[in-house]
């Protein structure tokens, strides 16, 4: 199986390459490079593989929430790779990606993964460990984050660049109810490809962002 993985969606720029099992990836801290880094590095993890985009069997991408901007780069460049070769897309959530890779190996019971959605918002999604993966708890909200209601006690880890930039206001409103916090985590490509499997395919013309949030505005 062959599958490229693009994650765009954060001002975490995230491609990642499997061929017959291996894993290949390019990542970077870039915001507002998306654009300039992506294709490139799909070309690059490509020829590295020795395949070329006709080879793929499928393609993943991150389909929000996130940065308005960012995430329809992604989203424009693997609709326009999927047209070309006819290629199926498995959309998965942000938030469920930055949950796989904050801990990656399921060692936690509870994650709440939080983005900063700017405009002093959050993206949060509650989820709980099953056998398999994870499971979402309730629906992916935005919201200030003052407001975050846990589901239960817990214990939570808190991951993503919401608690890196509201993480006072989080403590706060759910503080007592965490056990780990990882601000520095990021949603990233390699967990894409781990979570596709867990969500339908689409067309390329089927393909569409997740904002969560009724009103957006350009970041």
């Amino acid at each position: 199986m062959n599958r490229l993985a693009v994650e765009t969606a954060t001002d975490f720029c995230s491609v990642a390459l499997e061929v017959n099992g291996e894993v290949r990836v390019r990542e970077e801290h870039a915001p507002r490079r998306h654009a300039e880094l992506l294709v490139p590095w799909m070309r690059e993890l490509l020829a590295d593989g020795g395949i070329d985009f006709a080879d793929l069997d499928a393609l993943v991408v991150s389909r929000g929430p996130g940065g308005f901007t960012s995430l329809r780069i992604g989203l424009g460049v693997v609709q326009g790779v999927a047209l070309a070769h006819e290629l199926p897309v498995y959309p998965v959530s942000t938030l469920s990606a930055l949950a796989r890779s904050a801990d990656p190996e399921g060692a936690v019971e509870h994650v709440l993964a939080v983005l900063d959605a700017r405009m002093s918002e959050v993206y949060a999604a509650w989820f709980r460990t099953v056998p398999g993966g994870r499971e979402l708890i309730g629906e992916e909200q935005v919201g200030p984050p003052s407001e975050l209601v846990a589901p239960h006690r817990g214990p939570w880890l808190a991951a993503g660049s919401g608690m890196a930039v509201h993480g006072e206001r989080i403590e706060q409103a759910v503080g007592d109810l965490l056990s780990h916090r990882r601000p520095d985590a990021w949603p990233d490509a390699r967990s894409l490809l781990l979570l596709a499997e867990s969500v339908e395919p689409v067309n390329a013309w089927q393909l569409e962002p997740t904002y969560v949030r009724d009103q957006v505005t350009d970041r």
